[in-house]
């Protein structure tokens, strides 16, 4: 699925950059970012931590992904810093459509 959206995003224009698991995306926290695409299940540690730690260093926005698109889990998301949820699977044009809105900080 990263691999998937990653494709996606490089294909409309975007720079992107992967990290394989959550603590990866850690360490990489340290960079700019105009935005953060994040599943909330990765290996290691979760999707939730990681939107936590970059709520905690700023205000990049996030884009929290789930196949778990129950309300609980949209609201888990949001709660710790996501500003939107796509869950999986979903239509390559609603993930460009929010990423667009994101960037654009609607």
């Amino acid at each position: 699925m990263a691999h998937m959206v990653r494709r996606m995003l490089e294909r409309a224009g975007h720079q992107v950059d992967w990290a394989p698991s959550g603590e990866a995306a850690l360490e990489k926290l340290g960079q700019a970012y105009d935005l953060v695409v994040c599943d909330l299940v990765m290996p290691g540690v979760s999707g939730l931590e990681v939107i936590r730690q970059v709520r905690a260093q700023g205000s990049t926005p996030v884009l929290a992904l789930s196949a778990s698109v129950s309300a609980k889990s949209q609201s888990e998301a949001m709660a710790a810093g996501a500003q939107a949820f796509l869950g999986k699977p979903f239509e390559g044009q609603a993930l460009l459509a929010l990423v667009e809105r994101l960037l654009a900080g609607a």
